[in-house]
């Protein structure tokens, strides 16, 4: 090999940890054992395969011993799924999520639980479906037409108006939905109960006020989010910005369908996503600060709070080519040594989950394929390894290393594992709860960030 080969291989190694950040390199810290993370993923997903007598497939369970489906979870198990050529799993996942929908008219928060089907979660599931589909080689038309009067069925769930509708989704600015709950009292009391310890609020109040107090709460568990300050402690009040953009998705997903499936006679798909882009860009979007918030119609205003859902719209493509390059220029609200915040820093008085010192393996996942979908493939890349980096930190030696349980027993976390959340300065997220270690989405993540940095080698 020549001096002039050794030079360019070098320079493309060079390129391949280093991606540039403003006028400051930035260099992965431990690429070289990113490889050993990603192999262990692969070879435990089988670890987490669970049956249970409610769902008719066997699934991938995001917690051990705790078997039941998260709804929003999946999506981001089945990207670690499908890049770990685990096809069959992935679609076994979806269409256990399409038997709940077509039962119980939606999926629930965790299905099938006493109390994760009194609440939804951000709706991935029409996307889970195209995904699966075009991994496995686009030949399974049979997969779509079952599922396409399912995701209806489920779309119905977030756009009914009437009387009977489970949940009440609707807003004041037609053709924009809301997260909301169907918790019975019973329900909300235990959640309350539940908060309450969480954030110290006072239990010398009537029912009927902790009823009150609870529901913001059941409606931030909906978002997936819980907790968080996007909202104010006022959920309800919200047009959330990415569960119109999740819906946008469905209305471009059935259309894509109905052409492809050759379908008489559906609705106008694409004027209804057209017409969410706008109410979207008209209502969530803020051009002085260049950034999407969610949308408080109570008070004809944007939230106050920053979040990492910016990128929600580059990710189903909701943004013009000039918001994402105002979003890209104000990712430093959020971007840390280890990742993205979920929020930008307010001076939180309390340590949320889904908050300013919180890093979310999701989220990660989300920008990092809205930014590469704009053409920001730098900026991807470094998302991308940022988080990489923070999990294989934690893999080869978890920080904190012991925590206190409830019960005040004294754990210690052990390495080669990894976990269910995570904070900005690097070590393991223990608020409002202890981190569970898990694979879930955390592996998904993972096995997602590094594919794209490896694709095209």
């Amino acid at each position: 090999m020549t001096i002039k080969h050794l030079f360019f291989n070098s320079l493309l190694s060079l390129i391949f940890v280093q991606y540039t950040y403003g006028q400051v390199a930035f260099k992965p810290r431990f690429s070289n054992k990113w490889e050993n993370v990603s192999k262990s993923i692969n070879a435990n997903w089988d670890v987490e395969l669970t049956k249970t007598a409610d769902l008719p497939y066997i699934f991938i369970n995001s917690f051990r011993n705790a078997p039941f489906m998260f709804y929003w979870d999946t999506y981001f198990v089945n990207k670690g799924l499908l890049g770990n050529n685990f096809e069959t799993v992935a679609k076994w996942n979806v269409q256990n999520l399409l038997f709940v929908v077509n039962k119980f008219g939606y999926m629930g928060n965790a299905a099938v639980t006493d109390w994760g089907m009194n609440r939804s979660q951000p709706p991935y599931l029409s996307a889970m479906v195209r995904d699966v589909f075009e991994k496995t080689g686009s030949v399974d038309t049979a997969f779509l037409r079952e599922a396409y009067p399912v995701l209806e069925k489920e779309y119905h769930f977030w756009t009914d108006t009437s009387s009977q509708a489970i949940e009440q989704h609707n807003t004041p600015v037609k053709g924009l939905q809301r997260f909301y709950h169907h918790a019975s009292n019973k329900e909300l009391l235990a959640l309350f109960e539940e908060v309450s310890s969480r954030f110290d609020i006072s239990q010398n109040i009537t029912d009927e006020e902790k009823i009150k107090v609870a529901i913001p709460y059941a409606v931030e568990a909906a978002t997936g989010m819980d907790f968080t300050t996007r909202f104010e402690h006022r959920c309800p009040d919200f047009i959330a910005l990415e569960l119109n953009c999740l819906l946008y998705t469905y209305e471009k997903n059935f259309a894509w369908m109905a052409s492809l499936l050759k379908l008489k006679h559906q609705n106008d798909w694409e004027s209804k996503a057209e017409l969410r882009r706008k109410l979207i860009n008209k209502y969530c979007w803020d051009e002085n600060s260049g950034m999407y918030f969610d949308y408080d119609y109570v008070n004809k205003r944007r939230s106050k709070v920053a979040a990492i859902t910016t990128f929600q719209p580059l990710w189903a493509g909701v943004a013009s080519k000039e918001q994402a390059a105002k979003v890209i220029k104000n990712m430093n609200v959020f971007e840390g040594v280890w990742g993205l915040a979920t929020t930008q820093k307010t001076g939180e008085t309390k340590n949320y989950q889904w908050g300013e010192k919180s890093l979310w393996s999701p989220m990660q996942v989300l920008a990092v394929a809205g930014l590469n979908r704009y053409g920001y493939k730098v900026e991807a890349k470094r998302v991308a390894s940022k988080y990489l980096d923070l999990i294989t930190k934690n893999y080869l030696k978890p920080e904190p290393e012991q925590y206190k349980d409830q019960t005040g027993l004294i754990t210690y976390r052990k390495s080669g594992r990894i976990y269910e959340k995570y904070k900005t300065d690097g070590t393991i997220n223990d608020n409002e709860y202890q981190a569970n270690d898990m694979m879930g989405w955390t592996a998904g993540a993972f096995v997602f960030c590094y594919q794209y940095l490896n694709a095209g080698k």
